[in-house]
């Protein structure tokens, strides 16, 4: 037990000091995550991570895809024993510049090419996400909370000798805590849309046979308004032949009053797509080209997880934004092209 200078603040709520968790499952952690994309959704950037503080652990990731199939993925991990306000593991910096508003997202010069200085500039309310509780076989694993935000950004991202505004851009972030044994989630589908006066968050998880384990979201108004919330969500989605993008999908929502809310989404760009599982480096070197097979079978072979990016219609609006698939645990006996890649997270 180590008192350190983030025990200096009121806050605490365990008996424990701030490095250390009051679960002592090895599955508990503390995450955030972004999005970043245009409004013509030609290229996707997603960064984030988190910390195990049993296992004192800090993993850190940043993905970034463009239409012509040019694509980076870097991983940075080492111990970490206490908490700061600032989080920085390798070339990656995350500092919360005014809470639930604004943030600094920093990704040092490094041998990939790659690199990037923005700012999240919050646009909407949170969205408060029902807390996730799940069993399997007796043993808990899910217990977490997550909140969902919509944004804008500013700054730039350099790539080889191209520099990129992300000046207008919009997307959103999520900050999650608690226990997600990842290895042994059969599945979910996570959805941040972003329209140009309101965002959709949304998450659905089932089970290897489609039970539905949780459902909840809802829009959050550029106006400062919330909501109904979601108490279903069904989706029907088309995938890419036999790998494991998604290539068009219509999703039900509807909310606690029963009114129902029918999206159409389509794929953007075919390679606007960020992959989470096993690492898959370029063999060649940055970047990595997507229009490869070979890579596009390395990617079929070990992600669980991806991050298209869609092209929304609801209403007449049209918008763009995030569609996760995940697959890992016992599999999803719905989609048998998506087999589970065994992590040990």
């Amino acid at each position: 037990m180590t008192y350190q200078p983030m025990d200096d603040y009121l806050i605490h709520q365990a008996p424990v000091p701030l490095s250390e968790v009051a679960s002592d499952n090895p599955h508990w952690t503390d995450r955030f995550y972004f999005n970043i994309h245009p409004k013509d959704g030609s290229s996707l950037l997603t960064c984030g991570g988190g910390i195990f503080p049993n296992r004192q652990e800090a993993n850190i990731y940043g993905k970034f895809s463009l239409a012509d199939g040019r694509y980076w993925s870097l991983d940075a991990n080492e111990t970490k024993t206490e908490r700061s306000l600032i989080t920085k593991v390798g070339p990656f910096t995350f500092e919360t510049l005014e809470p639930m508003k604004r943030w600094r997202l920093l990704l040092e010069p490094n041998e990939s090419g790659l690199s990037w200085d923005i700012e999240y500039k919050a646009r909407a309310p949170l969205w408060h996400l029902k807390p996730i509780y799940i069993e399997k076989a007796g043993q808990i694993i899910v217990q977490q909370q997550h909140i969902q935000q919509s944004a804008y950004y500013e700054g730039e991202v350099k790539f080889g000798n191209e520099t990129m505004s992300v000046n207008g851009f919009y997307g959103g972030r999520d900050r999650t805590w608690g226990i997600r044994h990842h290895a042994e989630v059969d599945m979910w589908i996570w959805i941040a849309m972003q329209f140009d006066d309101r965002a959709i968050a949304g998450w659905l998880w089932e089970a290897k046979d489609g039970t539905v384990h949780y459902a909840d979201g809802g829009f959050c108004g550029e106006d400062g308004s919330v909501s109904k919330r979601f108490v279903r969500i069904d989706p029907q989605i088309e995938f890419d032949g036999m790998t494991k993008k998604p290539k068009s999908a219509t999703i039900l929502f509807v909310d606690e009053d029963g009114k129902e809310y029918l999206v159409k989404a389509t794929e953007a760009h075919k390679h606007v797509c960020v992959y989470y599982g096993l690492p898959t480096p370029p063999e060649g070197g940055y970047p990595a080209n997507v229009n490869d097979p070979a890579i596009q079978a390395q990617i079929a072979r070990t992600s669980m997880s991806n991050d298209k990016l869609m092209r929304y219609e609801l209403n007449g609006m049209v918008g763009y934004g995030i569609f996760e698939t995940w697959v890992s645990g016992d599999g999803y006996d719905k989609w048998p092209h998506y087999p589970p890649v065994l992590l040990t997270i």
